[in-house]
């Protein structure tokens, strides 16, 4: 079933995995839940699967990323999403390193910005806002915590109790195991309950560092006057704009992204023509021609790097589409 993504039901439990054949999978997979703009910063194929749990209106899910990947956008519907970090390096989010006591979280209306590190492997859940906000009230949670679940909240990084982040990793460990068994034993309400408890109980009392880190703060302004711009990104016109060094904005790419800014904005160009060749009809256009309108003027080396980042080429890309494959179970 290509191209499908999963819907919570009402009141029963869905179980499933659904298969990654290429970066433009990361959001058409979850495309029900976050509206999101996918880079691939690192060379290779990006091949993985995501397994998934739904009850009612809660939706969780186990996600690899085995390549460098940038993603930008927000939570849809309404909802609050927060990542438990499984394994593998740390998630860079909005410029600052998470881990077990610093988790990335959002909320629908708040814009998004991660670097997800090749290897990192991460639970993300995501549940109703009203009702995380409602149970909240109800069970007397801190008026700290609660601000920190809700609009105008200070600081996106949720601050999180190490020890209750591991519980809550092993009891997803364990719900994952059971589904792919065909051995998990729960009701939808009963999971959608646990869910919603342990969300809560690994939520810290303390106050969080606010804004970000200057570094994110200049990849964040580049980027912006590289779109400005349009056509080819001229380095030393950023660099002039924000009034810092070369040396500087490059610490700062290399801190946050992981590349050079160079290596950034090329492969930011090599993704954008991906996206136009997947919806592009072979029979109405050329790769030159795309090649062509997106600022690539060296066509033999637009086919090399393109080949380099993603495994095949320009011309292999627009015969195709997206190859994103679900399978659901009960």
């Amino acid at each position: 079933m290509p191209n499908a993504t999963p819907s919570p039901g009402s009141g029963q439990v869905l179980s499933g995995v659904i298969r990654r054949e290429a970066i433009e999978d990361i959001s058409g997979a979850v495309r029900n839940f976050f509206d999101l703009d996918v880079l691939q910063l690192e060379p290779g194929e990006c091949r993985c699967q995501i397994d998934f749990i739904a009850a009612g209106n809660t939706f969780f899910y186990r996600e690899h990323y085995p390549l460098r990947t940038h993603l930008a956008g927000e939570v849809l519907h309404d909802r609050f999403g927060f990542a438990i970090p499984e394994e593998g390096p740390n998630l860079k989010f909005s410029g600052e390193e998470m881990d077990r006591c610093r988790l990335a979280s959002a909320l629908t209306g708040e814009q998004m910005d991660v670097y997800a590190p090749g290897g990192l492997k991460q639970f993300v859940i995501l549940l109703d806002h009203a009702r995380l906000l409602a149970l909240a009230d109800q069970m007397g949670v801190p008026a700290a915590v609660q601000q920190a679940l809700r609009h105008g909240r200070s600081s996106m990084p949720l601050v999180a109790k190490p020890s209750a982040v591991n519980d809550f990793s092993r009891r997803l460990q364990t719900l994952l195991r059971q589904a792919a068994a065909g051995e998990l034993r729960t009701d939808a309400a009963a999971l959608e309950d646990s869910i919603y408890a342990e969300t809560l109980a690994v939520c810290e009392v303390m106050d969080a560092p606010l804004g970000r880190p200057p570094a994110a703060v200049l990849v964040r302004r580049a980027i912006d006057i590289a779109e400005a711009q349009g056509g080819q990104v001229r380095i030393a016109e950023i660099c002039c704009q924000l009034r810092v060094s070369p040396g500087t904005l490059q610490r700062a790419f290399k801190s946050v992204t992981g590349v050079s800014p160079q290596s950034f904005f090329l492969r930011r160009q090599l993704n954008a023509a991906r996206g136009v060749l997947l919806r592009g009809d072979p029979a109405e256009r050329k790769v030159t021609e795309i090649a062509l309108e997106l600022g690539f003027h060296e066509l033999g080396r637009f086919a090399v790097r393109y080949r380099q980042l993603f495994g095949e080429s320009p011309s292999q890309t627009l015969r195709r589409k997206g190859r994103t494959m679900v399978a659901v179970q009960g």
